[in-house]
């Protein structure tokens, strides 16, 4: 069982690339993104999770990473939902949502293999294949990253709703690789 906490934000404290003032930008135009989705499936919200982002509300938001604060509520934004953070591998956790039902976030997106798994394998695939709309930021400039998003967005599945890519200045992060970051918001193909 998960513990309640008193709030599920976290912070990105003693992490420059999450704790400088231009590190939100990022949950708050995927959280535009996801507006329209009736459920929210986030994989790797770390310590930021998108729920205190979101400007709607859904009827659930599930946020899984391995280092996320548990969290429990029946309520965002004054009003019902189930709000789960969860601090496990995405592989770890079995997914029981109908397709089209739910958008997919992956912020930060820099998914590691779990044992023997690969990131980009059947279980990921599936989520981005079924979702409604599914969110991808990542810094060009790291090779796991780099190498895995390209096998993503060109999906068969998937179509390019929009991409683009986004400059923070923030003295926090400026000499870092995570200063630079590309979007892409992808929707089901045909």
């Amino acid at each position: 069982m998960l513990e309640t906490a008193a709030s599920p934000a976290g912070t990105g404290e003693g992490l420059s690339h999450l704790s400088g003032p231009a590190a939100v930008i990022r949950q708050v135009v995927a959280a535009h993104f996801l507006r329209n989705c009736p459920h929210v499936l986030e994989i790797g919200g770390y310590l930021q999770p998108i729920t205190n982002y979101l400007t709607h509300t859904p009827l659930s938001v599930l946020s899984v990473d391995p280092k996320t604060v548990p969290y429990e509520a029946e309520e965002l934004n004054g009003r019902p939902c189930r709000v789960r953070h969860v601090a496990r591998k995405f592989q770890e956790i079995t997914y029981d949502y109908a397709p089209r039902s739910y958008g997919l976030v992956l912020l930060g997106y820099s998914l590691k293999p779990f044992g023997r798994r690969e990131p980009l394998g059947q279980l990921l695939f599936s989520l981005i294949d079924n979702a409604s709309t599914v969110v991808i930021d990542y810094a060009p400039e790291l090779e796991r990253a780099s190498s895995q998003v390209p096998e993503i967005v060109s999906r068969p599945t998937v179509r390019v709703h929009c991409s683009f890519e986004l400059f923070l200045d923030d003295e926090a992060i400026a000499a870092s690789p995570y200063a630079k970051r590309r979007f892409y918001v992808l929707h089901p193909a045909g």
